[in-house]
């Protein structure tokens, strides 16, 4: 089994999201991997979201939520995320531009990502991996997939200095050692973190 890595540089976030965002779907592509990396939910989670998990009704007015909350599929554990107030705006301008008719009639029982195949049908997880891994492969990325995205997002908290136990509980997993090795910590890691020292 292939194992797939996080993609360690903020230049590379952005390359990414420049492929993604070529193309009819363009707009659908490049939130999908913003969530991806912006939270700790897996493909699986992600694909099943429904406008009615992203959109709330505030005032009158039609709003992104500041949190994702969902029970994970795989482990049936509630996880809540706080959603940044670009990522908010991401959510907004898509389900505007996406589906003006569902917004109006305040019908979000739809899923955010659609197949283009059948009548409102989650994008499937193949479809999932075909967009990420073509737009990896166009900047020269190896070993990513849809699991990379879920990686991105631990592997930026914890160089950024996030507690490793922090991290563990986003990610759901049973042990420190398992987030370690989940997010691709390098030797490389290891080594700089001592070289910083200097003592």
């Amino acid at each position: 089994m292939k194992i797939v890595e996080p993609i360690r540089e903020k230049k590379q976030i952005d390359s990414m999201k420049a492929i993604l965002s070529a193309g009819k779907m363009g707009q659908r592509n490049v939130l999908l991997f913003s969530i991806g990396i912006n939270t700790a939910y897996r493909i699986s989670d992600l694909r099943r979201l429904k406008l009615s998990d992203v959109l709330t009704v505030s005032r009158g007015k039609i709003i992104a939520k500041d949190r994702l909350e969902m029970k994970e599929q795989k482990t049936g554990k509630h996880n809540s995320i706080i959603i940044s107030n670009k990522l908010r705006r991401l959510i907004q301008d898509y389900v505007m531009d996406t589906f003006p008719e569902c917004v109006a009639a305040h019908d979000f029982n739809h899923y955010l990502f659609q197949s283009r195949k059948g009548i409102d049908q989650p994008l499937s997880r193949q479809a999932l991996w075909n967009v990420l891994s073509s737009a990896a492969n166009s900047i020269g990325l190896k070993n990513i997939g849809s699991h990379s995205m879920r990686k991105t997002f631990g592997y930026f908290l914890y160089k950024n200095g996030t507690h490793i136990e922090i991290i563990q509980e986003l990610l759901n997993h049973s042990s420190q050692r398992e987030t370690l090795r989940y997010i691709g910590i390098t030797q490389e890691d290891k080594d700089t973190a001592v070289m910083s020292l200097d003592l």
